[in-house]
This record gives C-alpha cells, sequence and structure tokens, in this order.
C-alpha cells in the first residue's frame, strides 16, 4: 500500500491521512531516482513513547534480519538463527575444552537454502568462524544503535 504523505518539503513525522495517523521515519533508497519513507499506521494519535517502541520494534527486526540473512564466511552466505549462534558457540566452547581433541567436527551451515556440511579441521579455523560471526553480530546490532541514536523523537511530540 502507497500513502502519499506529500512532498519531503511538507514532512511531518505523524500525519492524518484516511483516518489514520501515519507515523514516519527514514528514507529507504529504492533505486538511483527513488526513494520511499518506512511507516506505521494507527488508530489514534500515538504518544512519543508508542513512536519510539514502534520504531524501536521496527529496527530490531531489522538487525535480526541482518544478523540471521548477511553474515558471509569463506564465500558462503551462512544463515545465522539464534537457534545456530548458540549451536555454533557450544561446539566451539566445547572444542575449547578439549583443546581440538574432538575436531574435525562437521557444522551444518544453511547456505542459499540448502544444508551443507563443512569439516573444520583445527583450532585456528573454528576461532576464525566463531570470531567472524561474532564482528558480524556486533556489526549488526551496532548499526541498530546508530539508528535509533539517529532518531529525533522531539519531532513525535
Amino acid at each position: 500500500m502507497n500513502i502519499n504523505i506529500g512532498k519531503l518539503s511538507d514532512y511531518k513525522p505523524v500525519n492524518f491521512v484516511n483516518n489514520k495517523y501515519v507515523i514516519s521515519w527514514g528514507l529507504e533508497k529504492i533505486d538511483e531516482d527513488s526513494y520511499k519513507w518506512k511507516y506505521f499506521l494507527v488508530d489514534q494519535k500515538p504518544t512519543v513513547y508508542q513512536v519510539k517502541d514502534i520504531i524501536n520494534k521496527y529496527v530490531n527486526e531489522e538487525v535480526k534480519k541482518s544478523i540471521e540473512t548477511q553474515f558471509y564466511w569463506n564465500s558462503m552466505n551462512i544463515k545465522l538463527s539464534m537457534e545456530n549462534q548458540i549451536d555454533y558457540k557450544l561446539l566451539f566452547d566445547v572444542t575449547m575444552l578439549q583443546e581440538g581433541a574432538n575436531l574435525p567436527e562437521k557444522l551444518k551451515f544453511k547456505v542459499n537454502g540448502e544444508n551443507i556440511y563443512y569439516e573444520i579441521d583445527s583450532l585456528e579455523e573454528f576461532k576464525d568462524f566463531i570470531i567472524a560471526m561474532n564482528k558480524h553480530i556486533r556489526k549488526c546490532v551496532q548499526i541498530g544503535y546508530n539508528i535509533k541514536e539517529s532518531i529525533n523523537y522531539e519531532e513525535y511530540k
């Protein structure tokens, strides 16, 4: 659904359109020449607290999607569901406690929708994987923090 909230120069963070309040924030680039607002529709004029809650939930979902779908390691786009993150970290901790005696270990990766089994042969390779995974997660979370901190909620009063 497209909502016309007017020209960019007329932008207001909360508009009343078609008997709904439109809470908008952040432009999303669609192509070279076009952008669209991220927005939510609500039935009554929202409080600043409600606006912040709506935007934070949206940003948190986007961070979660980025963590799960945008991790690359050894030229593989590996799905990092929360379950996968826990499994990989648990196996890594066990491997470290056993000083690598359990290696090689096979990790099940979901790559481009398909399950593949990747054999980890050394502690160094496993460390490389876990460090890369943690850096990716921290980067996604930091981007989310930055987005949340950049929003001026005074505009929504």
